[in-house]
């Protein structure tokens, strides 16, 4: 409550905080209320904003808060929630959130030994679906995601969204072509 109400003050006083780095403060994650409260003092104002929440034992929990946050499409540039105990269930909630938000373009969830091969897929999914050239336009073509095995942080390697998603879409046609590139 009082470091929410500190980052509140700032913001009130025109001392925006744009990067904020609470690692490894929560032995046992981080408890529901706690985290909306930072989430929203964070992103309170209109400007893009860090937020680094490493080795605190998130779980799932703590993924259920985070998505919901996150489908809001807050100003936030960059999360970090690496070393915490998400597992492929919660990946898919935090990547479901990735297909309505457009500001959000660093998301690491190194060291989260949970995330397997369908945690992966759920997060390439939203970033990048094949499965038809209208799913992958609608993919979220702003975010790169850090941290996983075969790593895909590669997509979405450009500032400008509509480059990333006609480089998808290019690569699909290439490789649907009997005869590709």
């Amino acid at each position: 409550k009082a470091l929410c109400g500190a980052i509140k003050s700032r913001n009130a006083g025109g001392q925006f905080i744009k990067i904020l780095a609470l690692r490894n403060c929560f032995d046992g994650g981080i408890d529901t209320h706690t985290l909306e409260m930072i989430l929203a003092s964070i992103t309170a104002v209109r400007q893009d904003a860090i937020l680094n929440l490493n080795y605190n034992g998130m779980s799932s929990r703590e993924a259920a808060v985070i998505a919901r946050f996150l489908t809001s499409n807050p100003r936030l540039k960059q999360l970090e929630i690496d070393g915490n105990r998400f597992n492929d269930a919660d990946v898919a909630l935090l990547a479901d959130a990735l297909s309505s938000n457009t500001h959000l373009t660093n998301f690491s969830v190194c060291g989260n030994s949970e995330i397997k091969e369908n945690g992966r897929l759920a997060f390439l999914r939203a970033v990048f679906d094949v499965s038809s050239l209208s799913s992958c336009a609608a993919s979220n073509h702003t975010c790169r995601l850090r941290g996983l095995e075969r790593d895909i942080s590669a997509l979405n390697r450009k500032k400008k969204s509509f480059c990333n998603k006609w480089r998808k879409i290019f690569a699909m046609l290439a490789l649907s072509c009997e005869d590709s590139f």
